[in-house]
């Protein structure tokens, strides 16, 4: 008897206390997004011109990606707007496979995924696959990193040699700041700059505080819209950091593959038509094809 009124109690305590937490947002199925007639989409916060708000609207080469693919499939999109955590596998289980910490809530995609075989199916310190949870694929663009030169700094000189005497700008933890850090035997470390994010960088070059900047192709070309005869943008003097360019895709939890089929199907058909090509010509971004779709073209 004491023993039913024990577990009586507990059950309605239970009860309560989940009451008392907002109804947890599961991933869906194919079938469910189509009946339901959305399709929540995982986009980074404040990350142009991928993804960003222009007031209370919602801009940027991944939003637009994704919208036309709900387009296509008759879906309406809800955006799900998730900050950079210490590393992708981090941002994957909290926006597609375990859901944010507080409301658990989750997205049926996620866009702005590095899309790469040995990432895909790493293997942590005991033997086991690190990103078993998630299904990477539809890779819709490569991007590459690049130098932003103020050519009249640089007197034109086209080697990383001249950031021995000017200025390099460079997003702090990033990639090229640690190449530049180390390459021609760290004589430039000196010279190099280190910003908050890569568009402070780009500040300082319109103010001549620097030479260059070197950060992601996608993102200078945003922020240095009209380079006119004084800027040029190359990838000359980056020929021996480890990454050179790399496929960017989407991700949706390892159990609903249907739908990953269904968006990389519209992936093909954008970039076959053009349309992918419009949206980044939209941003004034140089739309390069991924590996898939330059093998298959």
């Amino acid at each position: 008897m004491i023993n039913r009124l024990f577990r009586g109690y507990f059950i309605a305590g239970l009860v309560c206390l989940l009451g008392a937490f907002p109804a947890i947002s599961m991933a869906r199925s194919f079938d469910d997004i189509m009946e339901s007639g959305f399709i929540t989409v995982a986009v980074y916060n404040d990350f142009p011109p991928y993804s960003f708000q222009d007031g209370d609207t919602p801009r940027g080469i991944d939003v637009d990606v994704a919208a036309q693919i709900a387009k296509q499939l008759n879906l309406d999109v809800r955006w799900m707007w998730i900050t950079a955590d210490e590393n992708l596998e981090d941002d994957m289980r909290n926006a597609i496979w375990k859901g944010h910490i507080i409301t658990r809530q989750k997205a049926d995609l996620m866009m702005r995924v590095p899309y790469d075989h040995k990432f895909s199916y790493a293997i942590d310190g005991y033997g086991l696959p690190k990103n078993e949870m998630v299904v990477m694929f539809g890779p819709y663009h490569r991007e590459s990193w690049a130098i932003l030169k103020d050519t009249k700094k640089t007197n034109n000189i086209d080697t990383l040699a001249i950031f021995q005497y000017e200025k390099i700008a460079v997003e702090i933890d990033s990639l090229p700041s640690f190449f530049l850090g180390a390459t021609i035997g760290g004589r430039l470390r000196d010279n190099i700059v280190h910003s908050e994010n890569i568009y402070k960088a780009i500040d300082l070059l319109n103010e001549q505080s620097v030479a260059a900047v070197s950060g992601m192709r996608s993102q200078l070309e945003w922020g240095m819209p009209e380079l006119g005869s004084r800027y040029t943008i190359n990838a000359t003097g980056l020929a021996a950091i480890s990454i050179k360019s790399w496929d960017i895709g989407m991700a949706v939890q390892q159990d609903f593959r249907q739908l990953a089929y269904a968006v990389e199907d519209q992936v093909t058909l954008m970039v076959d038509n053009g349309q992918m090509q419009t949206i980044f010509d939209n941003y004034k971004v140089t739309f390069e094809p991924s590996s898939l779709y330059q093998e298959s073209h």
